[in-house]
């Protein structure tokens, strides 16, 4: 991947560039591929501090001897996860982590007037993540919610593996650091990562080129899923019953997830599948001149549409 026609893909010369930064090998590899272009005056660099892990006073001064080092801003955040967490013992903490992470970068990127945040996922966390979700349930987003364009988000490693990326590293004796963390097992993504996805070599040595082959594969039926509900619901506030049911019924499931997905701040989440067939049934059915909210959805229908 050249990272300087990368960055001319999404930036112009004077947009600032947000680079979200652990201090671990992949971001710091990110870090040091963009300080070799010319990209490398609108560098902003995020560190967030969990406050999980000793270390991460080291992490704090390490990156910002390399902004002094290298001249390009550091915007630092801490939180403390572990009490945020007890406060609300229902979310896991991995996911309480990422929330707060997103919300800071997110929040550094308003204030920079930057379009995007970079990451440095590669391809070994595009497969991780596969599985994380598919073994959890999900649809055909979640295993492919791991896209080079994210909308606000880049990626702009995701056709690299792990190995590259430390062999690069290394090759230039360049410093990184290790999160401990990332070797404890009782998290889940470090379970599978570990002891679960190495397996996999064992039946067959290309499987990461494979699994990315298949992604790409599910990513190009995806593309077509959104642009056919995209063409249905042209006008996002209503749409004909008759024309709905003559789609297949994965299509009409898609629809109803795209109009929620409207109307809750851009996510699905909360709708489940007993709720898109409640709203499937309520659309077909006999009685006109009715409203029903399910969810976040307030739908009222006559006899020939459905109206949101």
């Amino acid at each position: 991947m050249n990272i300087e026609n990368f960055l001319k893909k999404y930036f112009s010369s004077r947009d600032k560039i947000i680079l979200a930064c652990s201090t671990g090998p992949d971001s710091m590899y990110l870090l040091y591929k963009i300080l070799e272009t010319n990209y490398k005056k609108n560098l902003v660099v995020c560190y967030f501090d969990h406050k999980l892990r000793k270390e991460s006073e080291k992490e704090v001064k390490f990156i910002k001897d390399m902004g002094k080092k290298y001249d390009f801003i550091v915007e630092i955040q801490e939180e403390n996860i572990k009490k945020i967490q007890k406060e609300s013992p229902s979310i896991g903490i991995e996911e309480i982590a990422r929330e707060k992470r997103y919300e800071f970068f997110k929040k550094t990127r308003e204030i920079y007037g930057a379009k995007y945040i970079l990451t440095a996922h590669h391809l070994d966390d595009k497969i991780e993540t596969f599985f994380f979700n598919l073994i959890r349930g999900t649809k055909l987003t979640g295993l492919i919610n791991m896209k080079e364009n994210n909308g606000s988000v880049l990626r702009p490693l995701l056709e690299i593996t792990k190995t590259e990326i430390i062999s690069w590293l290394e090759e230039k004796n360049l410093p990184y650091n290790i999160d401990s963390s990332n070797f404890d097992i009782a998290y889940t993504r470090n379970y599978l990562r570990h002891d679960i996805i190495p397996l996999f070599s064992k039946i067959n040595k290309s499987y990461k080129k494979n699994i990315k082959n298949t992604l790409c594969y599910f990513e190009e039926i995806k593309d077509f899923i959104d642009e056919e509900v995209k063409k249905f619901i042209a006008d996002e506030d209503s749409f004909y019953i008759d024309e709905f049911f003559e789609k297949p019924i994965l299509l009409q499931k898609e629809i109803i997830r795209y109009c929620f997905y409207l109307r809750n701040n851009n996510s699905t989440i909360g709708l489940s599948e007993g709720n898109i067939d409640e709203i499937i049934k309520f659309i077909g059915g006999k009685n006109d001149n009715t409203k029903k909210k399910i969810k976040n959805l307030s739908m009222k229908k006559n006899k020939t549409k459905i109206m949101f």
